[in-house]
């Protein structure tokens, strides 16, 4: 008779999900910034409003990295790893942190040489 309500107990108990934090830091570091430099990347020639898309594009990409680096920790924390994992994912967010922001600040520097570059040519020309 134990087994019966076990087994009721399990069956009516809903099965939780589970957010994995290898799969939101795999996605957010590579996937989704890929993603959004590849749709907002300029085919065409280089114009203003090209440099401006790819350099918030870019931006954007980076913003997302940090959020899922940042997600992954708080997975860590509040799924109640043990210590070394712990550490091991803010090391990664700290990490993943400073990488965005100097990959950032060169795409500040990169949009301001591209916009010299538009206004060259529309001199020259």
């Amino acid at each position: 008779m134990s087994s019966s309500v076990r087994t009721t107990e399990s069956s009516t108990r809903r099965k939780r999900w589970v957010v994995r934090r290898r799969a939101v830091l795999l996605m957010s570091l590579f996937v989704i910034p890929f993603a959004i430099s590849a749709l907002l990347n300029s085919y065409g020639p280089l114009t203003a409003d090209s440099a401006i898309r790819m350099a918030f594009a870019t931006v954007a990409g980076q913003t997302v990295a940090i959020g899922g680096a940042v997600a992954a920790l708080v997975i860590t924390v509040v799924s109640r790893r043990s210590i070394p994992g712990v550490i091991f994912f803010a090391l990664v967010a700290v990490v993943v942190t400073m990488y965005a922001l100097t990959v950032m600040g060169s795409a500040g520097e990169l949009l301001l040489d591209r916009l010299d570059l538009v206004a060259e040519t529309a001199r020259l020309n």
